[in-house]
C-alpha cells in the first residue's frame, strides 16, 4: 500500500476522532463545571469511591478483545462473535459480583450509602459489554464520523439529566444516573452506527487466537487503571471524603486533556501504525512524526496548567475548591509528557508486541504502586508527587523499548521533543 491512500485515511481519521473526543470532553467538562458548583466535594469522592472497582471491572470486559479485533488486519465473524460473547457475558458477571459485594465495599469505606449507589452504577457494565465490538468495528474501519454523532449524543443527554437532577437536589444521585444513562445511549447507539450482527458462533480456536493477543494489554491496562485507582483506594480509607474529594476534582481537571490527547492517538494511531507494522523504518517514521506534533501542542498547555492551576480552579469550579489547587499543579508537570509514553506503546502495540508491553507495564507500575502506598499516609499531595516521580520513570522505560524494537531511543526522543 503506498503513502497517500495511508496518509490521507489517516488525516481524516484524526480530524474527525479529535472532533469527537473534542465535543464529548467539552461536554463532560461544561458538565463537571456545572455539578461542581451545584453538589459538594463529598458527593464527587463517593462516585470515586466506586469507580474503583467499576472502572476495573469494565477493563477486564473491554480491553483485551477490543484491542484484539482492532489490532488484527483480518477478523473472521466466528472471531467477532466469540468477542461478543466473552464480553458481554463478562459484564454480567462482573455486575452480578459487584452488586453482592456493594455492603463489603460501604464497610470498607464506612459509607453506608455506597450500598444503593454501588446497585446502580453496576448496570454500566453490561452495557459496556454490548458496546465493546461495535465500537472496535468503527474504529477498526476509521470510521470516526459515526462515533463523533454517538459520543456527542450520550454525552449530551446524560449531561443534561445530570445538570437537571443536581439542581432538583438529587446530589450524588444525579452523577450516578449520568454514567448508567450515558453507558446506555453509547451502547445503542454504537450499534446503529455500526449495523453489526453477531451472524458467526463462538468457537475455542477464536477465543485462544484473541485472548492470546489481548490477554496481555488486558493485564496492562489493569495495572495501569490499578495505579490510578489506587490512589483513589486509599486516600478514601485514610482520609475524609471532602479531602479525596478536591484529589478527585484535580485528578479529573488534569485527566481531561490526558485523556483526551492518549484517545485521540492511541485509537487512531493502533489501525494506522498496524498497517505498517511489517515495516519498521516507516512505523519509526510515523511514530516520530506523531511524537513531535502532539508535544508540541500538548506540553505549553500542561504546563500553563500548572503555573495558573490556582485561579483556573476559582474561576472554573469555585472558590470552595481552591484546596485542590495545588494537586493539580503537581499532577498537570507529571502529565506533561504523556503523549510521548502513549505513542511510544501504541507503536510496540502494532508490532503485536503485546507481551513486551506487559512487561514494561509491570515494571513500571510496581515502582509507581510502592511509592503511592508509601506516600498516602502523608496526604493527597504527597501522593500527587510521586504521580510525578513515576511518570518520569515510566517515561525511561517506554523509551528502553522502543530501542529495543524501533529503534528509537531516549535520546533520539529527547532530541525530536527539543527540535519541536
Amino acid at each position: 500500500m503506498n503513502d497517500r491512500p495511508l496518509k490521507t485515511r489517516a488525516a481524516n481519521a484524526t480530524w474527525w476522532s479529535t472532533l469527537e473526543i473534542a465535543s464529548r470532553y467539552c461536554v463532560q467538562i461544561l458538565v463537571t463545571i456545572i455539578l461542581a458548583r451545584l453538589l459538594q466535594p463529598a458527593d464527587f469522592a463517593l462516585i470515586a469511591m466506586l469507580l474503583v472497582f467499576t472502572t476495573i471491572a469494565t477493563i477486564l470486559i473491554y480491553s483485551s478483545f477490543g484491542s484484539a479485533l482492532i489490532q488484527r488486519q483480518q477478523t473472521s465473524v466466528d472471531d467477532e462473535t466469540t468477542a461478543f460473547l466473552v464480553t458481554l457475558g463478562t459484564g454480567l458477571c462482573m455486575a452480578a459480583v459487584l452488586w453482592s459485594c456493594a455492603p463489603a465495599i460501604a464497610g470498607f469505606y464506612r459509607q453506608p450509602e455506597l450500598v444503593p449507589l454501588m446497585h446502580l452504577i453496576v448496570w454500566i457494565l453490561p452495557l459496556g459489554g454490548l458496546a465493546a465490538v461495535p465500537d472496535a468495528m468503527l474504529t477498526k474501519r476509521l470510521n470516526f464520523v459515526a462515533r463523533t454523532r454517538t459520543e456527542l449524543v450520550a454525552s449530551s443527554v446524560s449531561g443534561c439529566a445530570a445538570v437537571a437532577l443536581a439542581w432538583h437536589g438529587y446530589g450524588v444521585w444525579s452523577i450516578g444516573c449520568q454514567i448508567v444513562l450515558a453507558g446506555g445511549l453509547r451502547a445503542g447507539l454504537l450499534w446503529h452506527a455500526a449495523r453489526w450482527m453477531p451472524r458467526g458462533r463462538f468457537t475455542l480456536a477464536s477465543l485462544h487466537r484473541l485472548f492470546g493477543f489481548g490477554s496481555f494489554l488486558l493485564l496492562t491496562h489493569l495495572l495501569d487503571e490499578g495505579f490510578v485507582r489506587l490512589q483513589i483506594l486509599l486516600l478514601g480509607r485514610l482520609f475524609a471524603a471532602t479531602t479525596l474529594g478536591y484529589y478527585t476534582l484535580a485528578q479529573a481537571a488534569q485527566q481531561a486533556p490526558t485523556s483526551f490527547i492518549e484517545t485521540v492517538l492511541y485509537r487512531v494511531g493502533l489501525p494506522v501504525f498496524s498497517e505498517v507494522s511489517a515495516e519498521p523504518a516507516r512505523l519509526r517514521d510515523l511514530l516520530r512524526r506523531s511524537a513531535r506534533v502532539s508535544l508540541f501542542i500538548f506540553m505549553p498547555c500542561m504546563v500553563c496548567l500548572a503555573l495558573l492551576a490556582q485561579p483556573f480552579i476559582e474561576l472554573i469550579y469555585g472558590a470552595k475548591w481552591r484546596e485542590a489547587a495545588p494537586m493539580l499543579a503537581v499532577l498537570a508537570v507529571a502529565a506533561s509528557l504523556w503523549p510521548l509514553q502513549v505513542l511510544n506503546i501504541t507503536a510496540i502495540t502494532a508490532l503485536g508486541r503485546s507481551n513486551a508491553i506487559f512487561q514494561a507495564g509491570v515494571i513500571k507500575r510496581m515502582f509507581a504502586i510502592i511509592l503511592v502506598v508509601a506516600s498516602s499516609p502523608f496526604g493527597p499531595l504527597a501522593v500527587a508527587c510521586s504521580v510525578l516521580i513515576s511518570n518520569l520513570f515510566t517515561a525511561v522505560v517506554n523509551a528502553w523499548y522502543s530501542k529495543r524494537l524501533l529503534g528509537y531511543d531516549l535520546f533520539m526522543q529527547l532530541s525530536d521533543l527539543g527540535a519541536t
